[in-house]
């Protein structure tokens, strides 16, 4: 008998079967109008929602927000209310006199180591500081929480007056200013930028940046503020140094 001559096997010459069905393998098919239609809806409803989510560009948090607002109306009532302007300055700011007997001692003056924080000098004062809160206070805020927050910036204030009370124990002139509690949100600000990476380095990463930031502080204090009033430098030390204290008291 002959071997088979491959035309009655269901075989081409090649040995390979053809099915007329992949020819559909090449051919790039085109969405109908309709389908179009379809798609670009969908897209405009995903880039809708997307957009809907995406938080405003100074979407500052509560506890910011409220102490922010604090120092602004604090600084326009003593602005533009005649005569209590220096009535504040002289009761709610902090005197290191007033504890030492070389200042007078008011029913005032137990609370000044706290008022005095929100208050501020000048118009440039508040501003600065405005500027300060609402960059490291939102951080910080949205770290450890609003009320957290707000405990640590008026500890790191106590901090800050503190350190100028016991450098300067009877100055007779009033201290002003959220410097010092902001300080320790700056403080506060380099621990939760160097956090996600571990604590192996951390106080080598830190070091530089408090050591530029006292000789800022200390700067000031010997040139005075940019419209040459005098800057409590001591209270910014100490609300910094405070700041790494009042974390581990937090246990943050």
């Amino acid at each position: 008998m002959s071997a088979n001559n491959g035309s009655g096997n269901g075989t081409n010459g090649s040995g390979h079967h053809h099915d007329p069905d992949d020819d559909d393998d090449n051919v790039v098919r085109i969405p109908t109008l309709a389908e179009r239609d379809k798609m670009r809806r969908e897209a405009q409803k995903e880039a809708r929602r997307i957009l809907s989510r995406q938080e405003p560009m100074f979407n500052i948090p509560p506890a910011t927000k409220y102490l922010l607002g604090t120092f602004i109306v604090i600084h326009l009532l003593t602005t533009f209310i005649p005569g209590l302007r220096d009535w504040v300055m002289l009761n709610l700011g902090f005197i290191p006199g007033s504890f030492t007997g070389h200042a007078p001692f008011t029913v005032y003056t137990l609370i000044t180591p706290l008022t005095y924080a929100f208050l501020h000098g000048n118009w440039l004062h508040l501003i600065m500081n405005g500027f300060m809160m609402t960059a490291f206070g939102s951080g910080i805020e949205r770290w450890l929480g609003a009320r957290r927050m707000f405990i640590f910036f008026i500890l790191c204030s106590l901090c800050g007056i503190a350190l100028h009370f016991l450098v300067y124990p009877n100055s007779i002139n009033p201290v002003v200013g959220a410097s010092g509690g902001l300080s320790g949100l700056f403080a506060a600000a380099l621990v939760m930028l160097n956090r996600p990476y571990g604590p192996a380095g951390m106080k080598r990463r830190i070091l530089p940046f408090a050591l530029l930031w006292i000789g800022i502080s200390v700067a000031f204090g010997l040139m005075g503020g940019p419209d040459g009033s005098s800057v409590a430098w001591i209270a910014h030390i100490g609300g910094f140094l405070g700041g790494f204290l009042v974390m581990k008291l937090m246990k943050i």
